[in-house]
């Protein structure tokens, strides 16, 4: 048995000590409780989830993540003494002491459950149905969100991310999308572009063959996804977005930068007002790509 016999319990223990749940089940998610003390503003757009099972939460917004006793503790200032009796009935080295080498358990029937992305969706974005199809795209009616899959190197579904309007959910919660990067169980090719959005990926290999991106889940990117993107390409084009948290962790990269057999290089951004590969044209993109330079693009 789980934390609790049903997640109305564990719903109303949440409500009770003032976490705003927007939706409840397995995967319990709400505006984060502790963002404003972390950030100094409140989460607006709801970014926070717990497991029902083990009690585990995350803020995919400002990064704070704990057990359900240690939000208890920092919300209240006390231990909630029946909560904790539960935890101790359950799996106490599991629930308290969580091990960050346990990769969560993943719904695979969840996963299929989404439908296909719909056309207009697909057209909005450059992205053709074959391209979805072929990278694992689905679509989630109930909210208007994309469903992404997280592919391990070794291609295990690991887990996906479903982004919609304003929102960016991982699942399921736990789940190290800096494991791993899109697109790299089925990369085969000598260049790579690194990218932060998984949709740029298919975007780009909507349009374009030889060359193939690969993608970080977001701005954030880890020495583990980019010992990965080392690993299987001899020259890496860094793509990250031209705005702020693009640039930081391009600088980042440009400063551990390796040695690769065919070169690292830098986007070109010069000749388009848009931020990313996704917002960009047939033409500017293959422009961005054959003009990428050995000089990073904000220097």
């Amino acid at each position: 048995m789980g934390l609790m016999a049903g997640t109305t319990d564990i719903t109303d223990l949440l409500m009770s000590i003032g976490v705003d749940i927007r939706r409840s089940g397995q995967e319990i998610s709400g505006r984060c409780p502790v963002h404003l003390a972390r950030t100094g503003k409140e989460d607006n757009s709801p970014s926070w989830s717990m497991n029902a099972e083990t009690g585990l939460w995350i803020c995919y917004a400002c990064g704070a993540r704990g057990t359900l006793p240690q939000l208890i503790m920092e919300l209240t200032g006390k231990e909630d003494f029946a909560v904790t009796e539960m935890i101790m009935n359950n799996n106490v080295e599991r629930l308290l002491v969580p091990k960050e080498e346990r990769r969560p358990d993943v719904d695979h029937q969840m996963y299929l459950h989404y439908q296909e992305v719909p056309k207009g969706r697909l057209d909005s974005r450059g992205i053709t149905t074959d391209a979805a199809r072929i990278h694992g795209l689905r679509w989630n009616e109930s909210n208007k969100s994309w469903i992404i899959p997280m592919v391990s190197p070794d291609g295990e579904l690991m887990g996906w991310q479903e982004k919609g309007s304003g929102f960016t959910y991982n699942h399921p919660t736990g789940v190290r999308k800096g494991d791993t990067l899109f697109g790299i169980e089925r990369f085969n090719s000598q260049t790579a572009i690194l990218v932060e959005s998984p949709l740029d990926v298919v975007r780009f290999a909507s349009s374009f063959t030889g060359i193939q991106c690969l993608a970080t889940f977001g701005a954030q990117v880890t020495k583990k996804q980019l010992q990965t993107a080392y690993g299987v390409a001899d020259k890496i084009i860094i793509a990250m977005d031209n705005d702020e948290a693009g640039i930081a962790s391009a600088k980042k990269i440009f400063k551990d930068m390796p040695l690769l057999k065919g070169g690292m290089f830098w986007l070109k951004y010069a000749h388009t007002k848009a931020k990313d590969i996704g917002d960009m044209t047939d033409t500017e993109i293959e422009e961005a790509v054959v003009n990428a330079s050995v000089i990073p693009w904000w220097i």
